[in-house]
């Protein structure tokens, strides 16, 4: 073979093997590339679905909230609510103070122990310290949340318990307090969870159908309970209504249970660090607007504790209404709620969540000065001030947990929350003992006042009226005027 043609085919075969080993070196780095895009979309997909397997693609994503395991986590976490709702209904308003005065407590007692749930929101400090270590949140969720439950069910046996009242009413308040304490530790920790099951674009549709089911099973629960027990005490044995609730409470609780049990496992396999205390501090107590957030629920809050703790045995003793008829009167209420709770919230949405506040104080302030006035003689009056106070809760309760976006970095929103109801509800405590005080000095003095015949609860309204007019001027002064984030 010639020179100058081995030459060539040297020169051919060094161009080759150079053009071979450039494809190769580019191959590898486009699949460098897309292996670095797959750990990315998978983490992207994580991110947005807790408590999800990982997923290789973006487009699966929607796929995830659609799946049969997410369908059925969401569907146990409404019933979950629903069934905590039935719950809470037993706790609270005529039925718990109907179980207080069998204990022989006295009106006053009766309001303080009603505005213990105010206290309450003092746990919620001690699991936003401890929410980052817990590695499963199923686990620690279930313990404390059902043994919450099972407590609040045994209250109602408590009077089959052969002791002096006296003990009675000890072991009631050691009960309440610890059922509680199991309840609010993990109610962020319960809410986190359930909700990492939602798209994050449908979470306000899904919470809102969460709330329909409670609120309409609910009216049904609380008026037939209330009939069942308005039948069993025509016996003259009201124990016979109390082991009906702790039946019911019981048969709840295990529904609760078995809801939770359904719901996807959220097992983290790393520990989350949570933020330090000091940084914690400095965006919140350090940040002027979030404290005047605190200042305003505070003053919402001494309004409600001041009157509303006392109306159950107001209700029953003064106005003769009877545990069906009171459990009526607040369906009218929640449905009334229920219907303009949209409206508000559209309100908010377009002047924001203070003005959405300030709109719900006035509707607050016509429903205590309704209850100024009522009476036995007017006792129908009671049912203006539970319809306009239910349409003003639809206001008050979202925004007043909602102006933490405002002001607030969304990272300590938990935290933010967790601090402002607190101290809030140690102040709303506080306005209860103190109201309770009034209370019985007053009908001590046999419901006498300057020598005007007065009822101790119309006197309360009066004070819930003034701290209502004091936060909407409040409202108004700190910040109305302020710039609110987006977030």
């Amino acid at each position: 073979m010639p020179p100058e043609k081995n030459k060539m085919k040297a020169l051919n075969s060094n161009i080759m093997s150079t053009d071979s080993e450039e494809i190769i070196e580019e191959t590898q780095a486009q699949e460098a590339q897309a292996a670095q895009e797959t750990e990315a979309t998978k983490a992207v997909v994580q991110a947005a679905a807790p408590g999800a397997a990982a997923i290789s693609s973006v487009e699966t994503c929607g796929d995830v909230y659609n799946s049969r395991e997410y369908k059925r986590s969401k569907r146990a976490y409404t019933l979950e609510c629903m069934f905590e709702y039935f719950i809470s209904l037993l706790v609270a308003d005529a039925f718990i103070a109907k179980l207080l005065k069998y204990f022989g407590a006295s009106d006053e007692l009766c309001g303080v122990i009603s505005s213990f749930i105010s206290l309450s929101f003092l746990f919620q400090i001690f699991s936003v310290l401890v929410m980052g270590r817990i590695r499963n949140t199923k686990k620690t969720a279930i313990i404390f949340h059902t043994a919450a439950q099972l407590l609040f069910s045994c209250l109602y046996l408590i009077p089959f318990i052969h002791v002096d009242n006296g003990i009675r009413r000890v072991i009631f308040i050691i009960c309440i307090l610890a059922a509680y304490f199991g309840n609010y530790f993990v109610t962020n920790l319960i809410y986190k969870w359930g909700n990492s099951f939602v798209d994050p674009h449908k979470r306000a549709s899904f919470s809102s159908t969460k709330e329909m089911v409670s609120l309409f099973a609910g009216m049904i629960v609380s008026i037939a309970l209330g009939y069942a027990i308005d039948q069993l005490d025509k016996s003259g044995d009201p124990t016979l209504g109390f082991l009906l609730s702790s039946i019911c409470m019981l048969i709840f609780c295990v529904s609760d249970f078995i809801c939770l049990m359904l719901i996807k496992s959220d097992k983290k396999d790393e520990r989350t660090v949570p933020p330090k205390l000091s940084e914690i501090m400095k965006n919140t107590l350090g940040n002027r607007n979030y404290v005047h957030t605190v200042i305003l629920k505070c003053l919402w809050w001494g309004a409600v504790y001041t009157t509303i703790g006392f109306l159950g045995t107001y209700k029953q003793d003064e106005l003769f209404y009877t545990l069906g008829q009171i459990q009526l009167i607040n369906i009218v209420g929640c449905a009334a709620r229920f219907l303009v709770s949209k409206l508000f919230g559209r309100f908010s949405d377009k002047h924001g969540f203070v003005r959405g506040i300030q709109l719900a104080m006035i509707v607050a302030s016509v429903a205590f000065a309704a209850n100024m006035f009522t009476a036995p003689g007017v006792r129908w009056m009671i049912i203006v001030f539970v319809v306009v106070y239910n349409i003003s809760q639809a206001g008050a309760f979202q925004n007043m947990i909602n102006i933490s976006y405002a002001f607030v970095d969304v990272k300590y929103f938990v935290q933010a929350a967790a601090l402002k109801d607190c101290i809030a509800g140690v102040f709303g405590f506080l306005c209860a003992v103190a109201s309770g005080r009034l209370l019985g000095a007053i009908q001590a003095n046999g419901n006498m006042i300057f020598g005007i015949h007065v009822y101790a609860q119309q006197v309360q309204s009066a004070i819930s009226l003034l701290f209502v007019i004091a936060a909407f001027v409040y409202a108004q002064i700190t910040l109305s005027h302020k710039k609110t984030l987006f977030q």
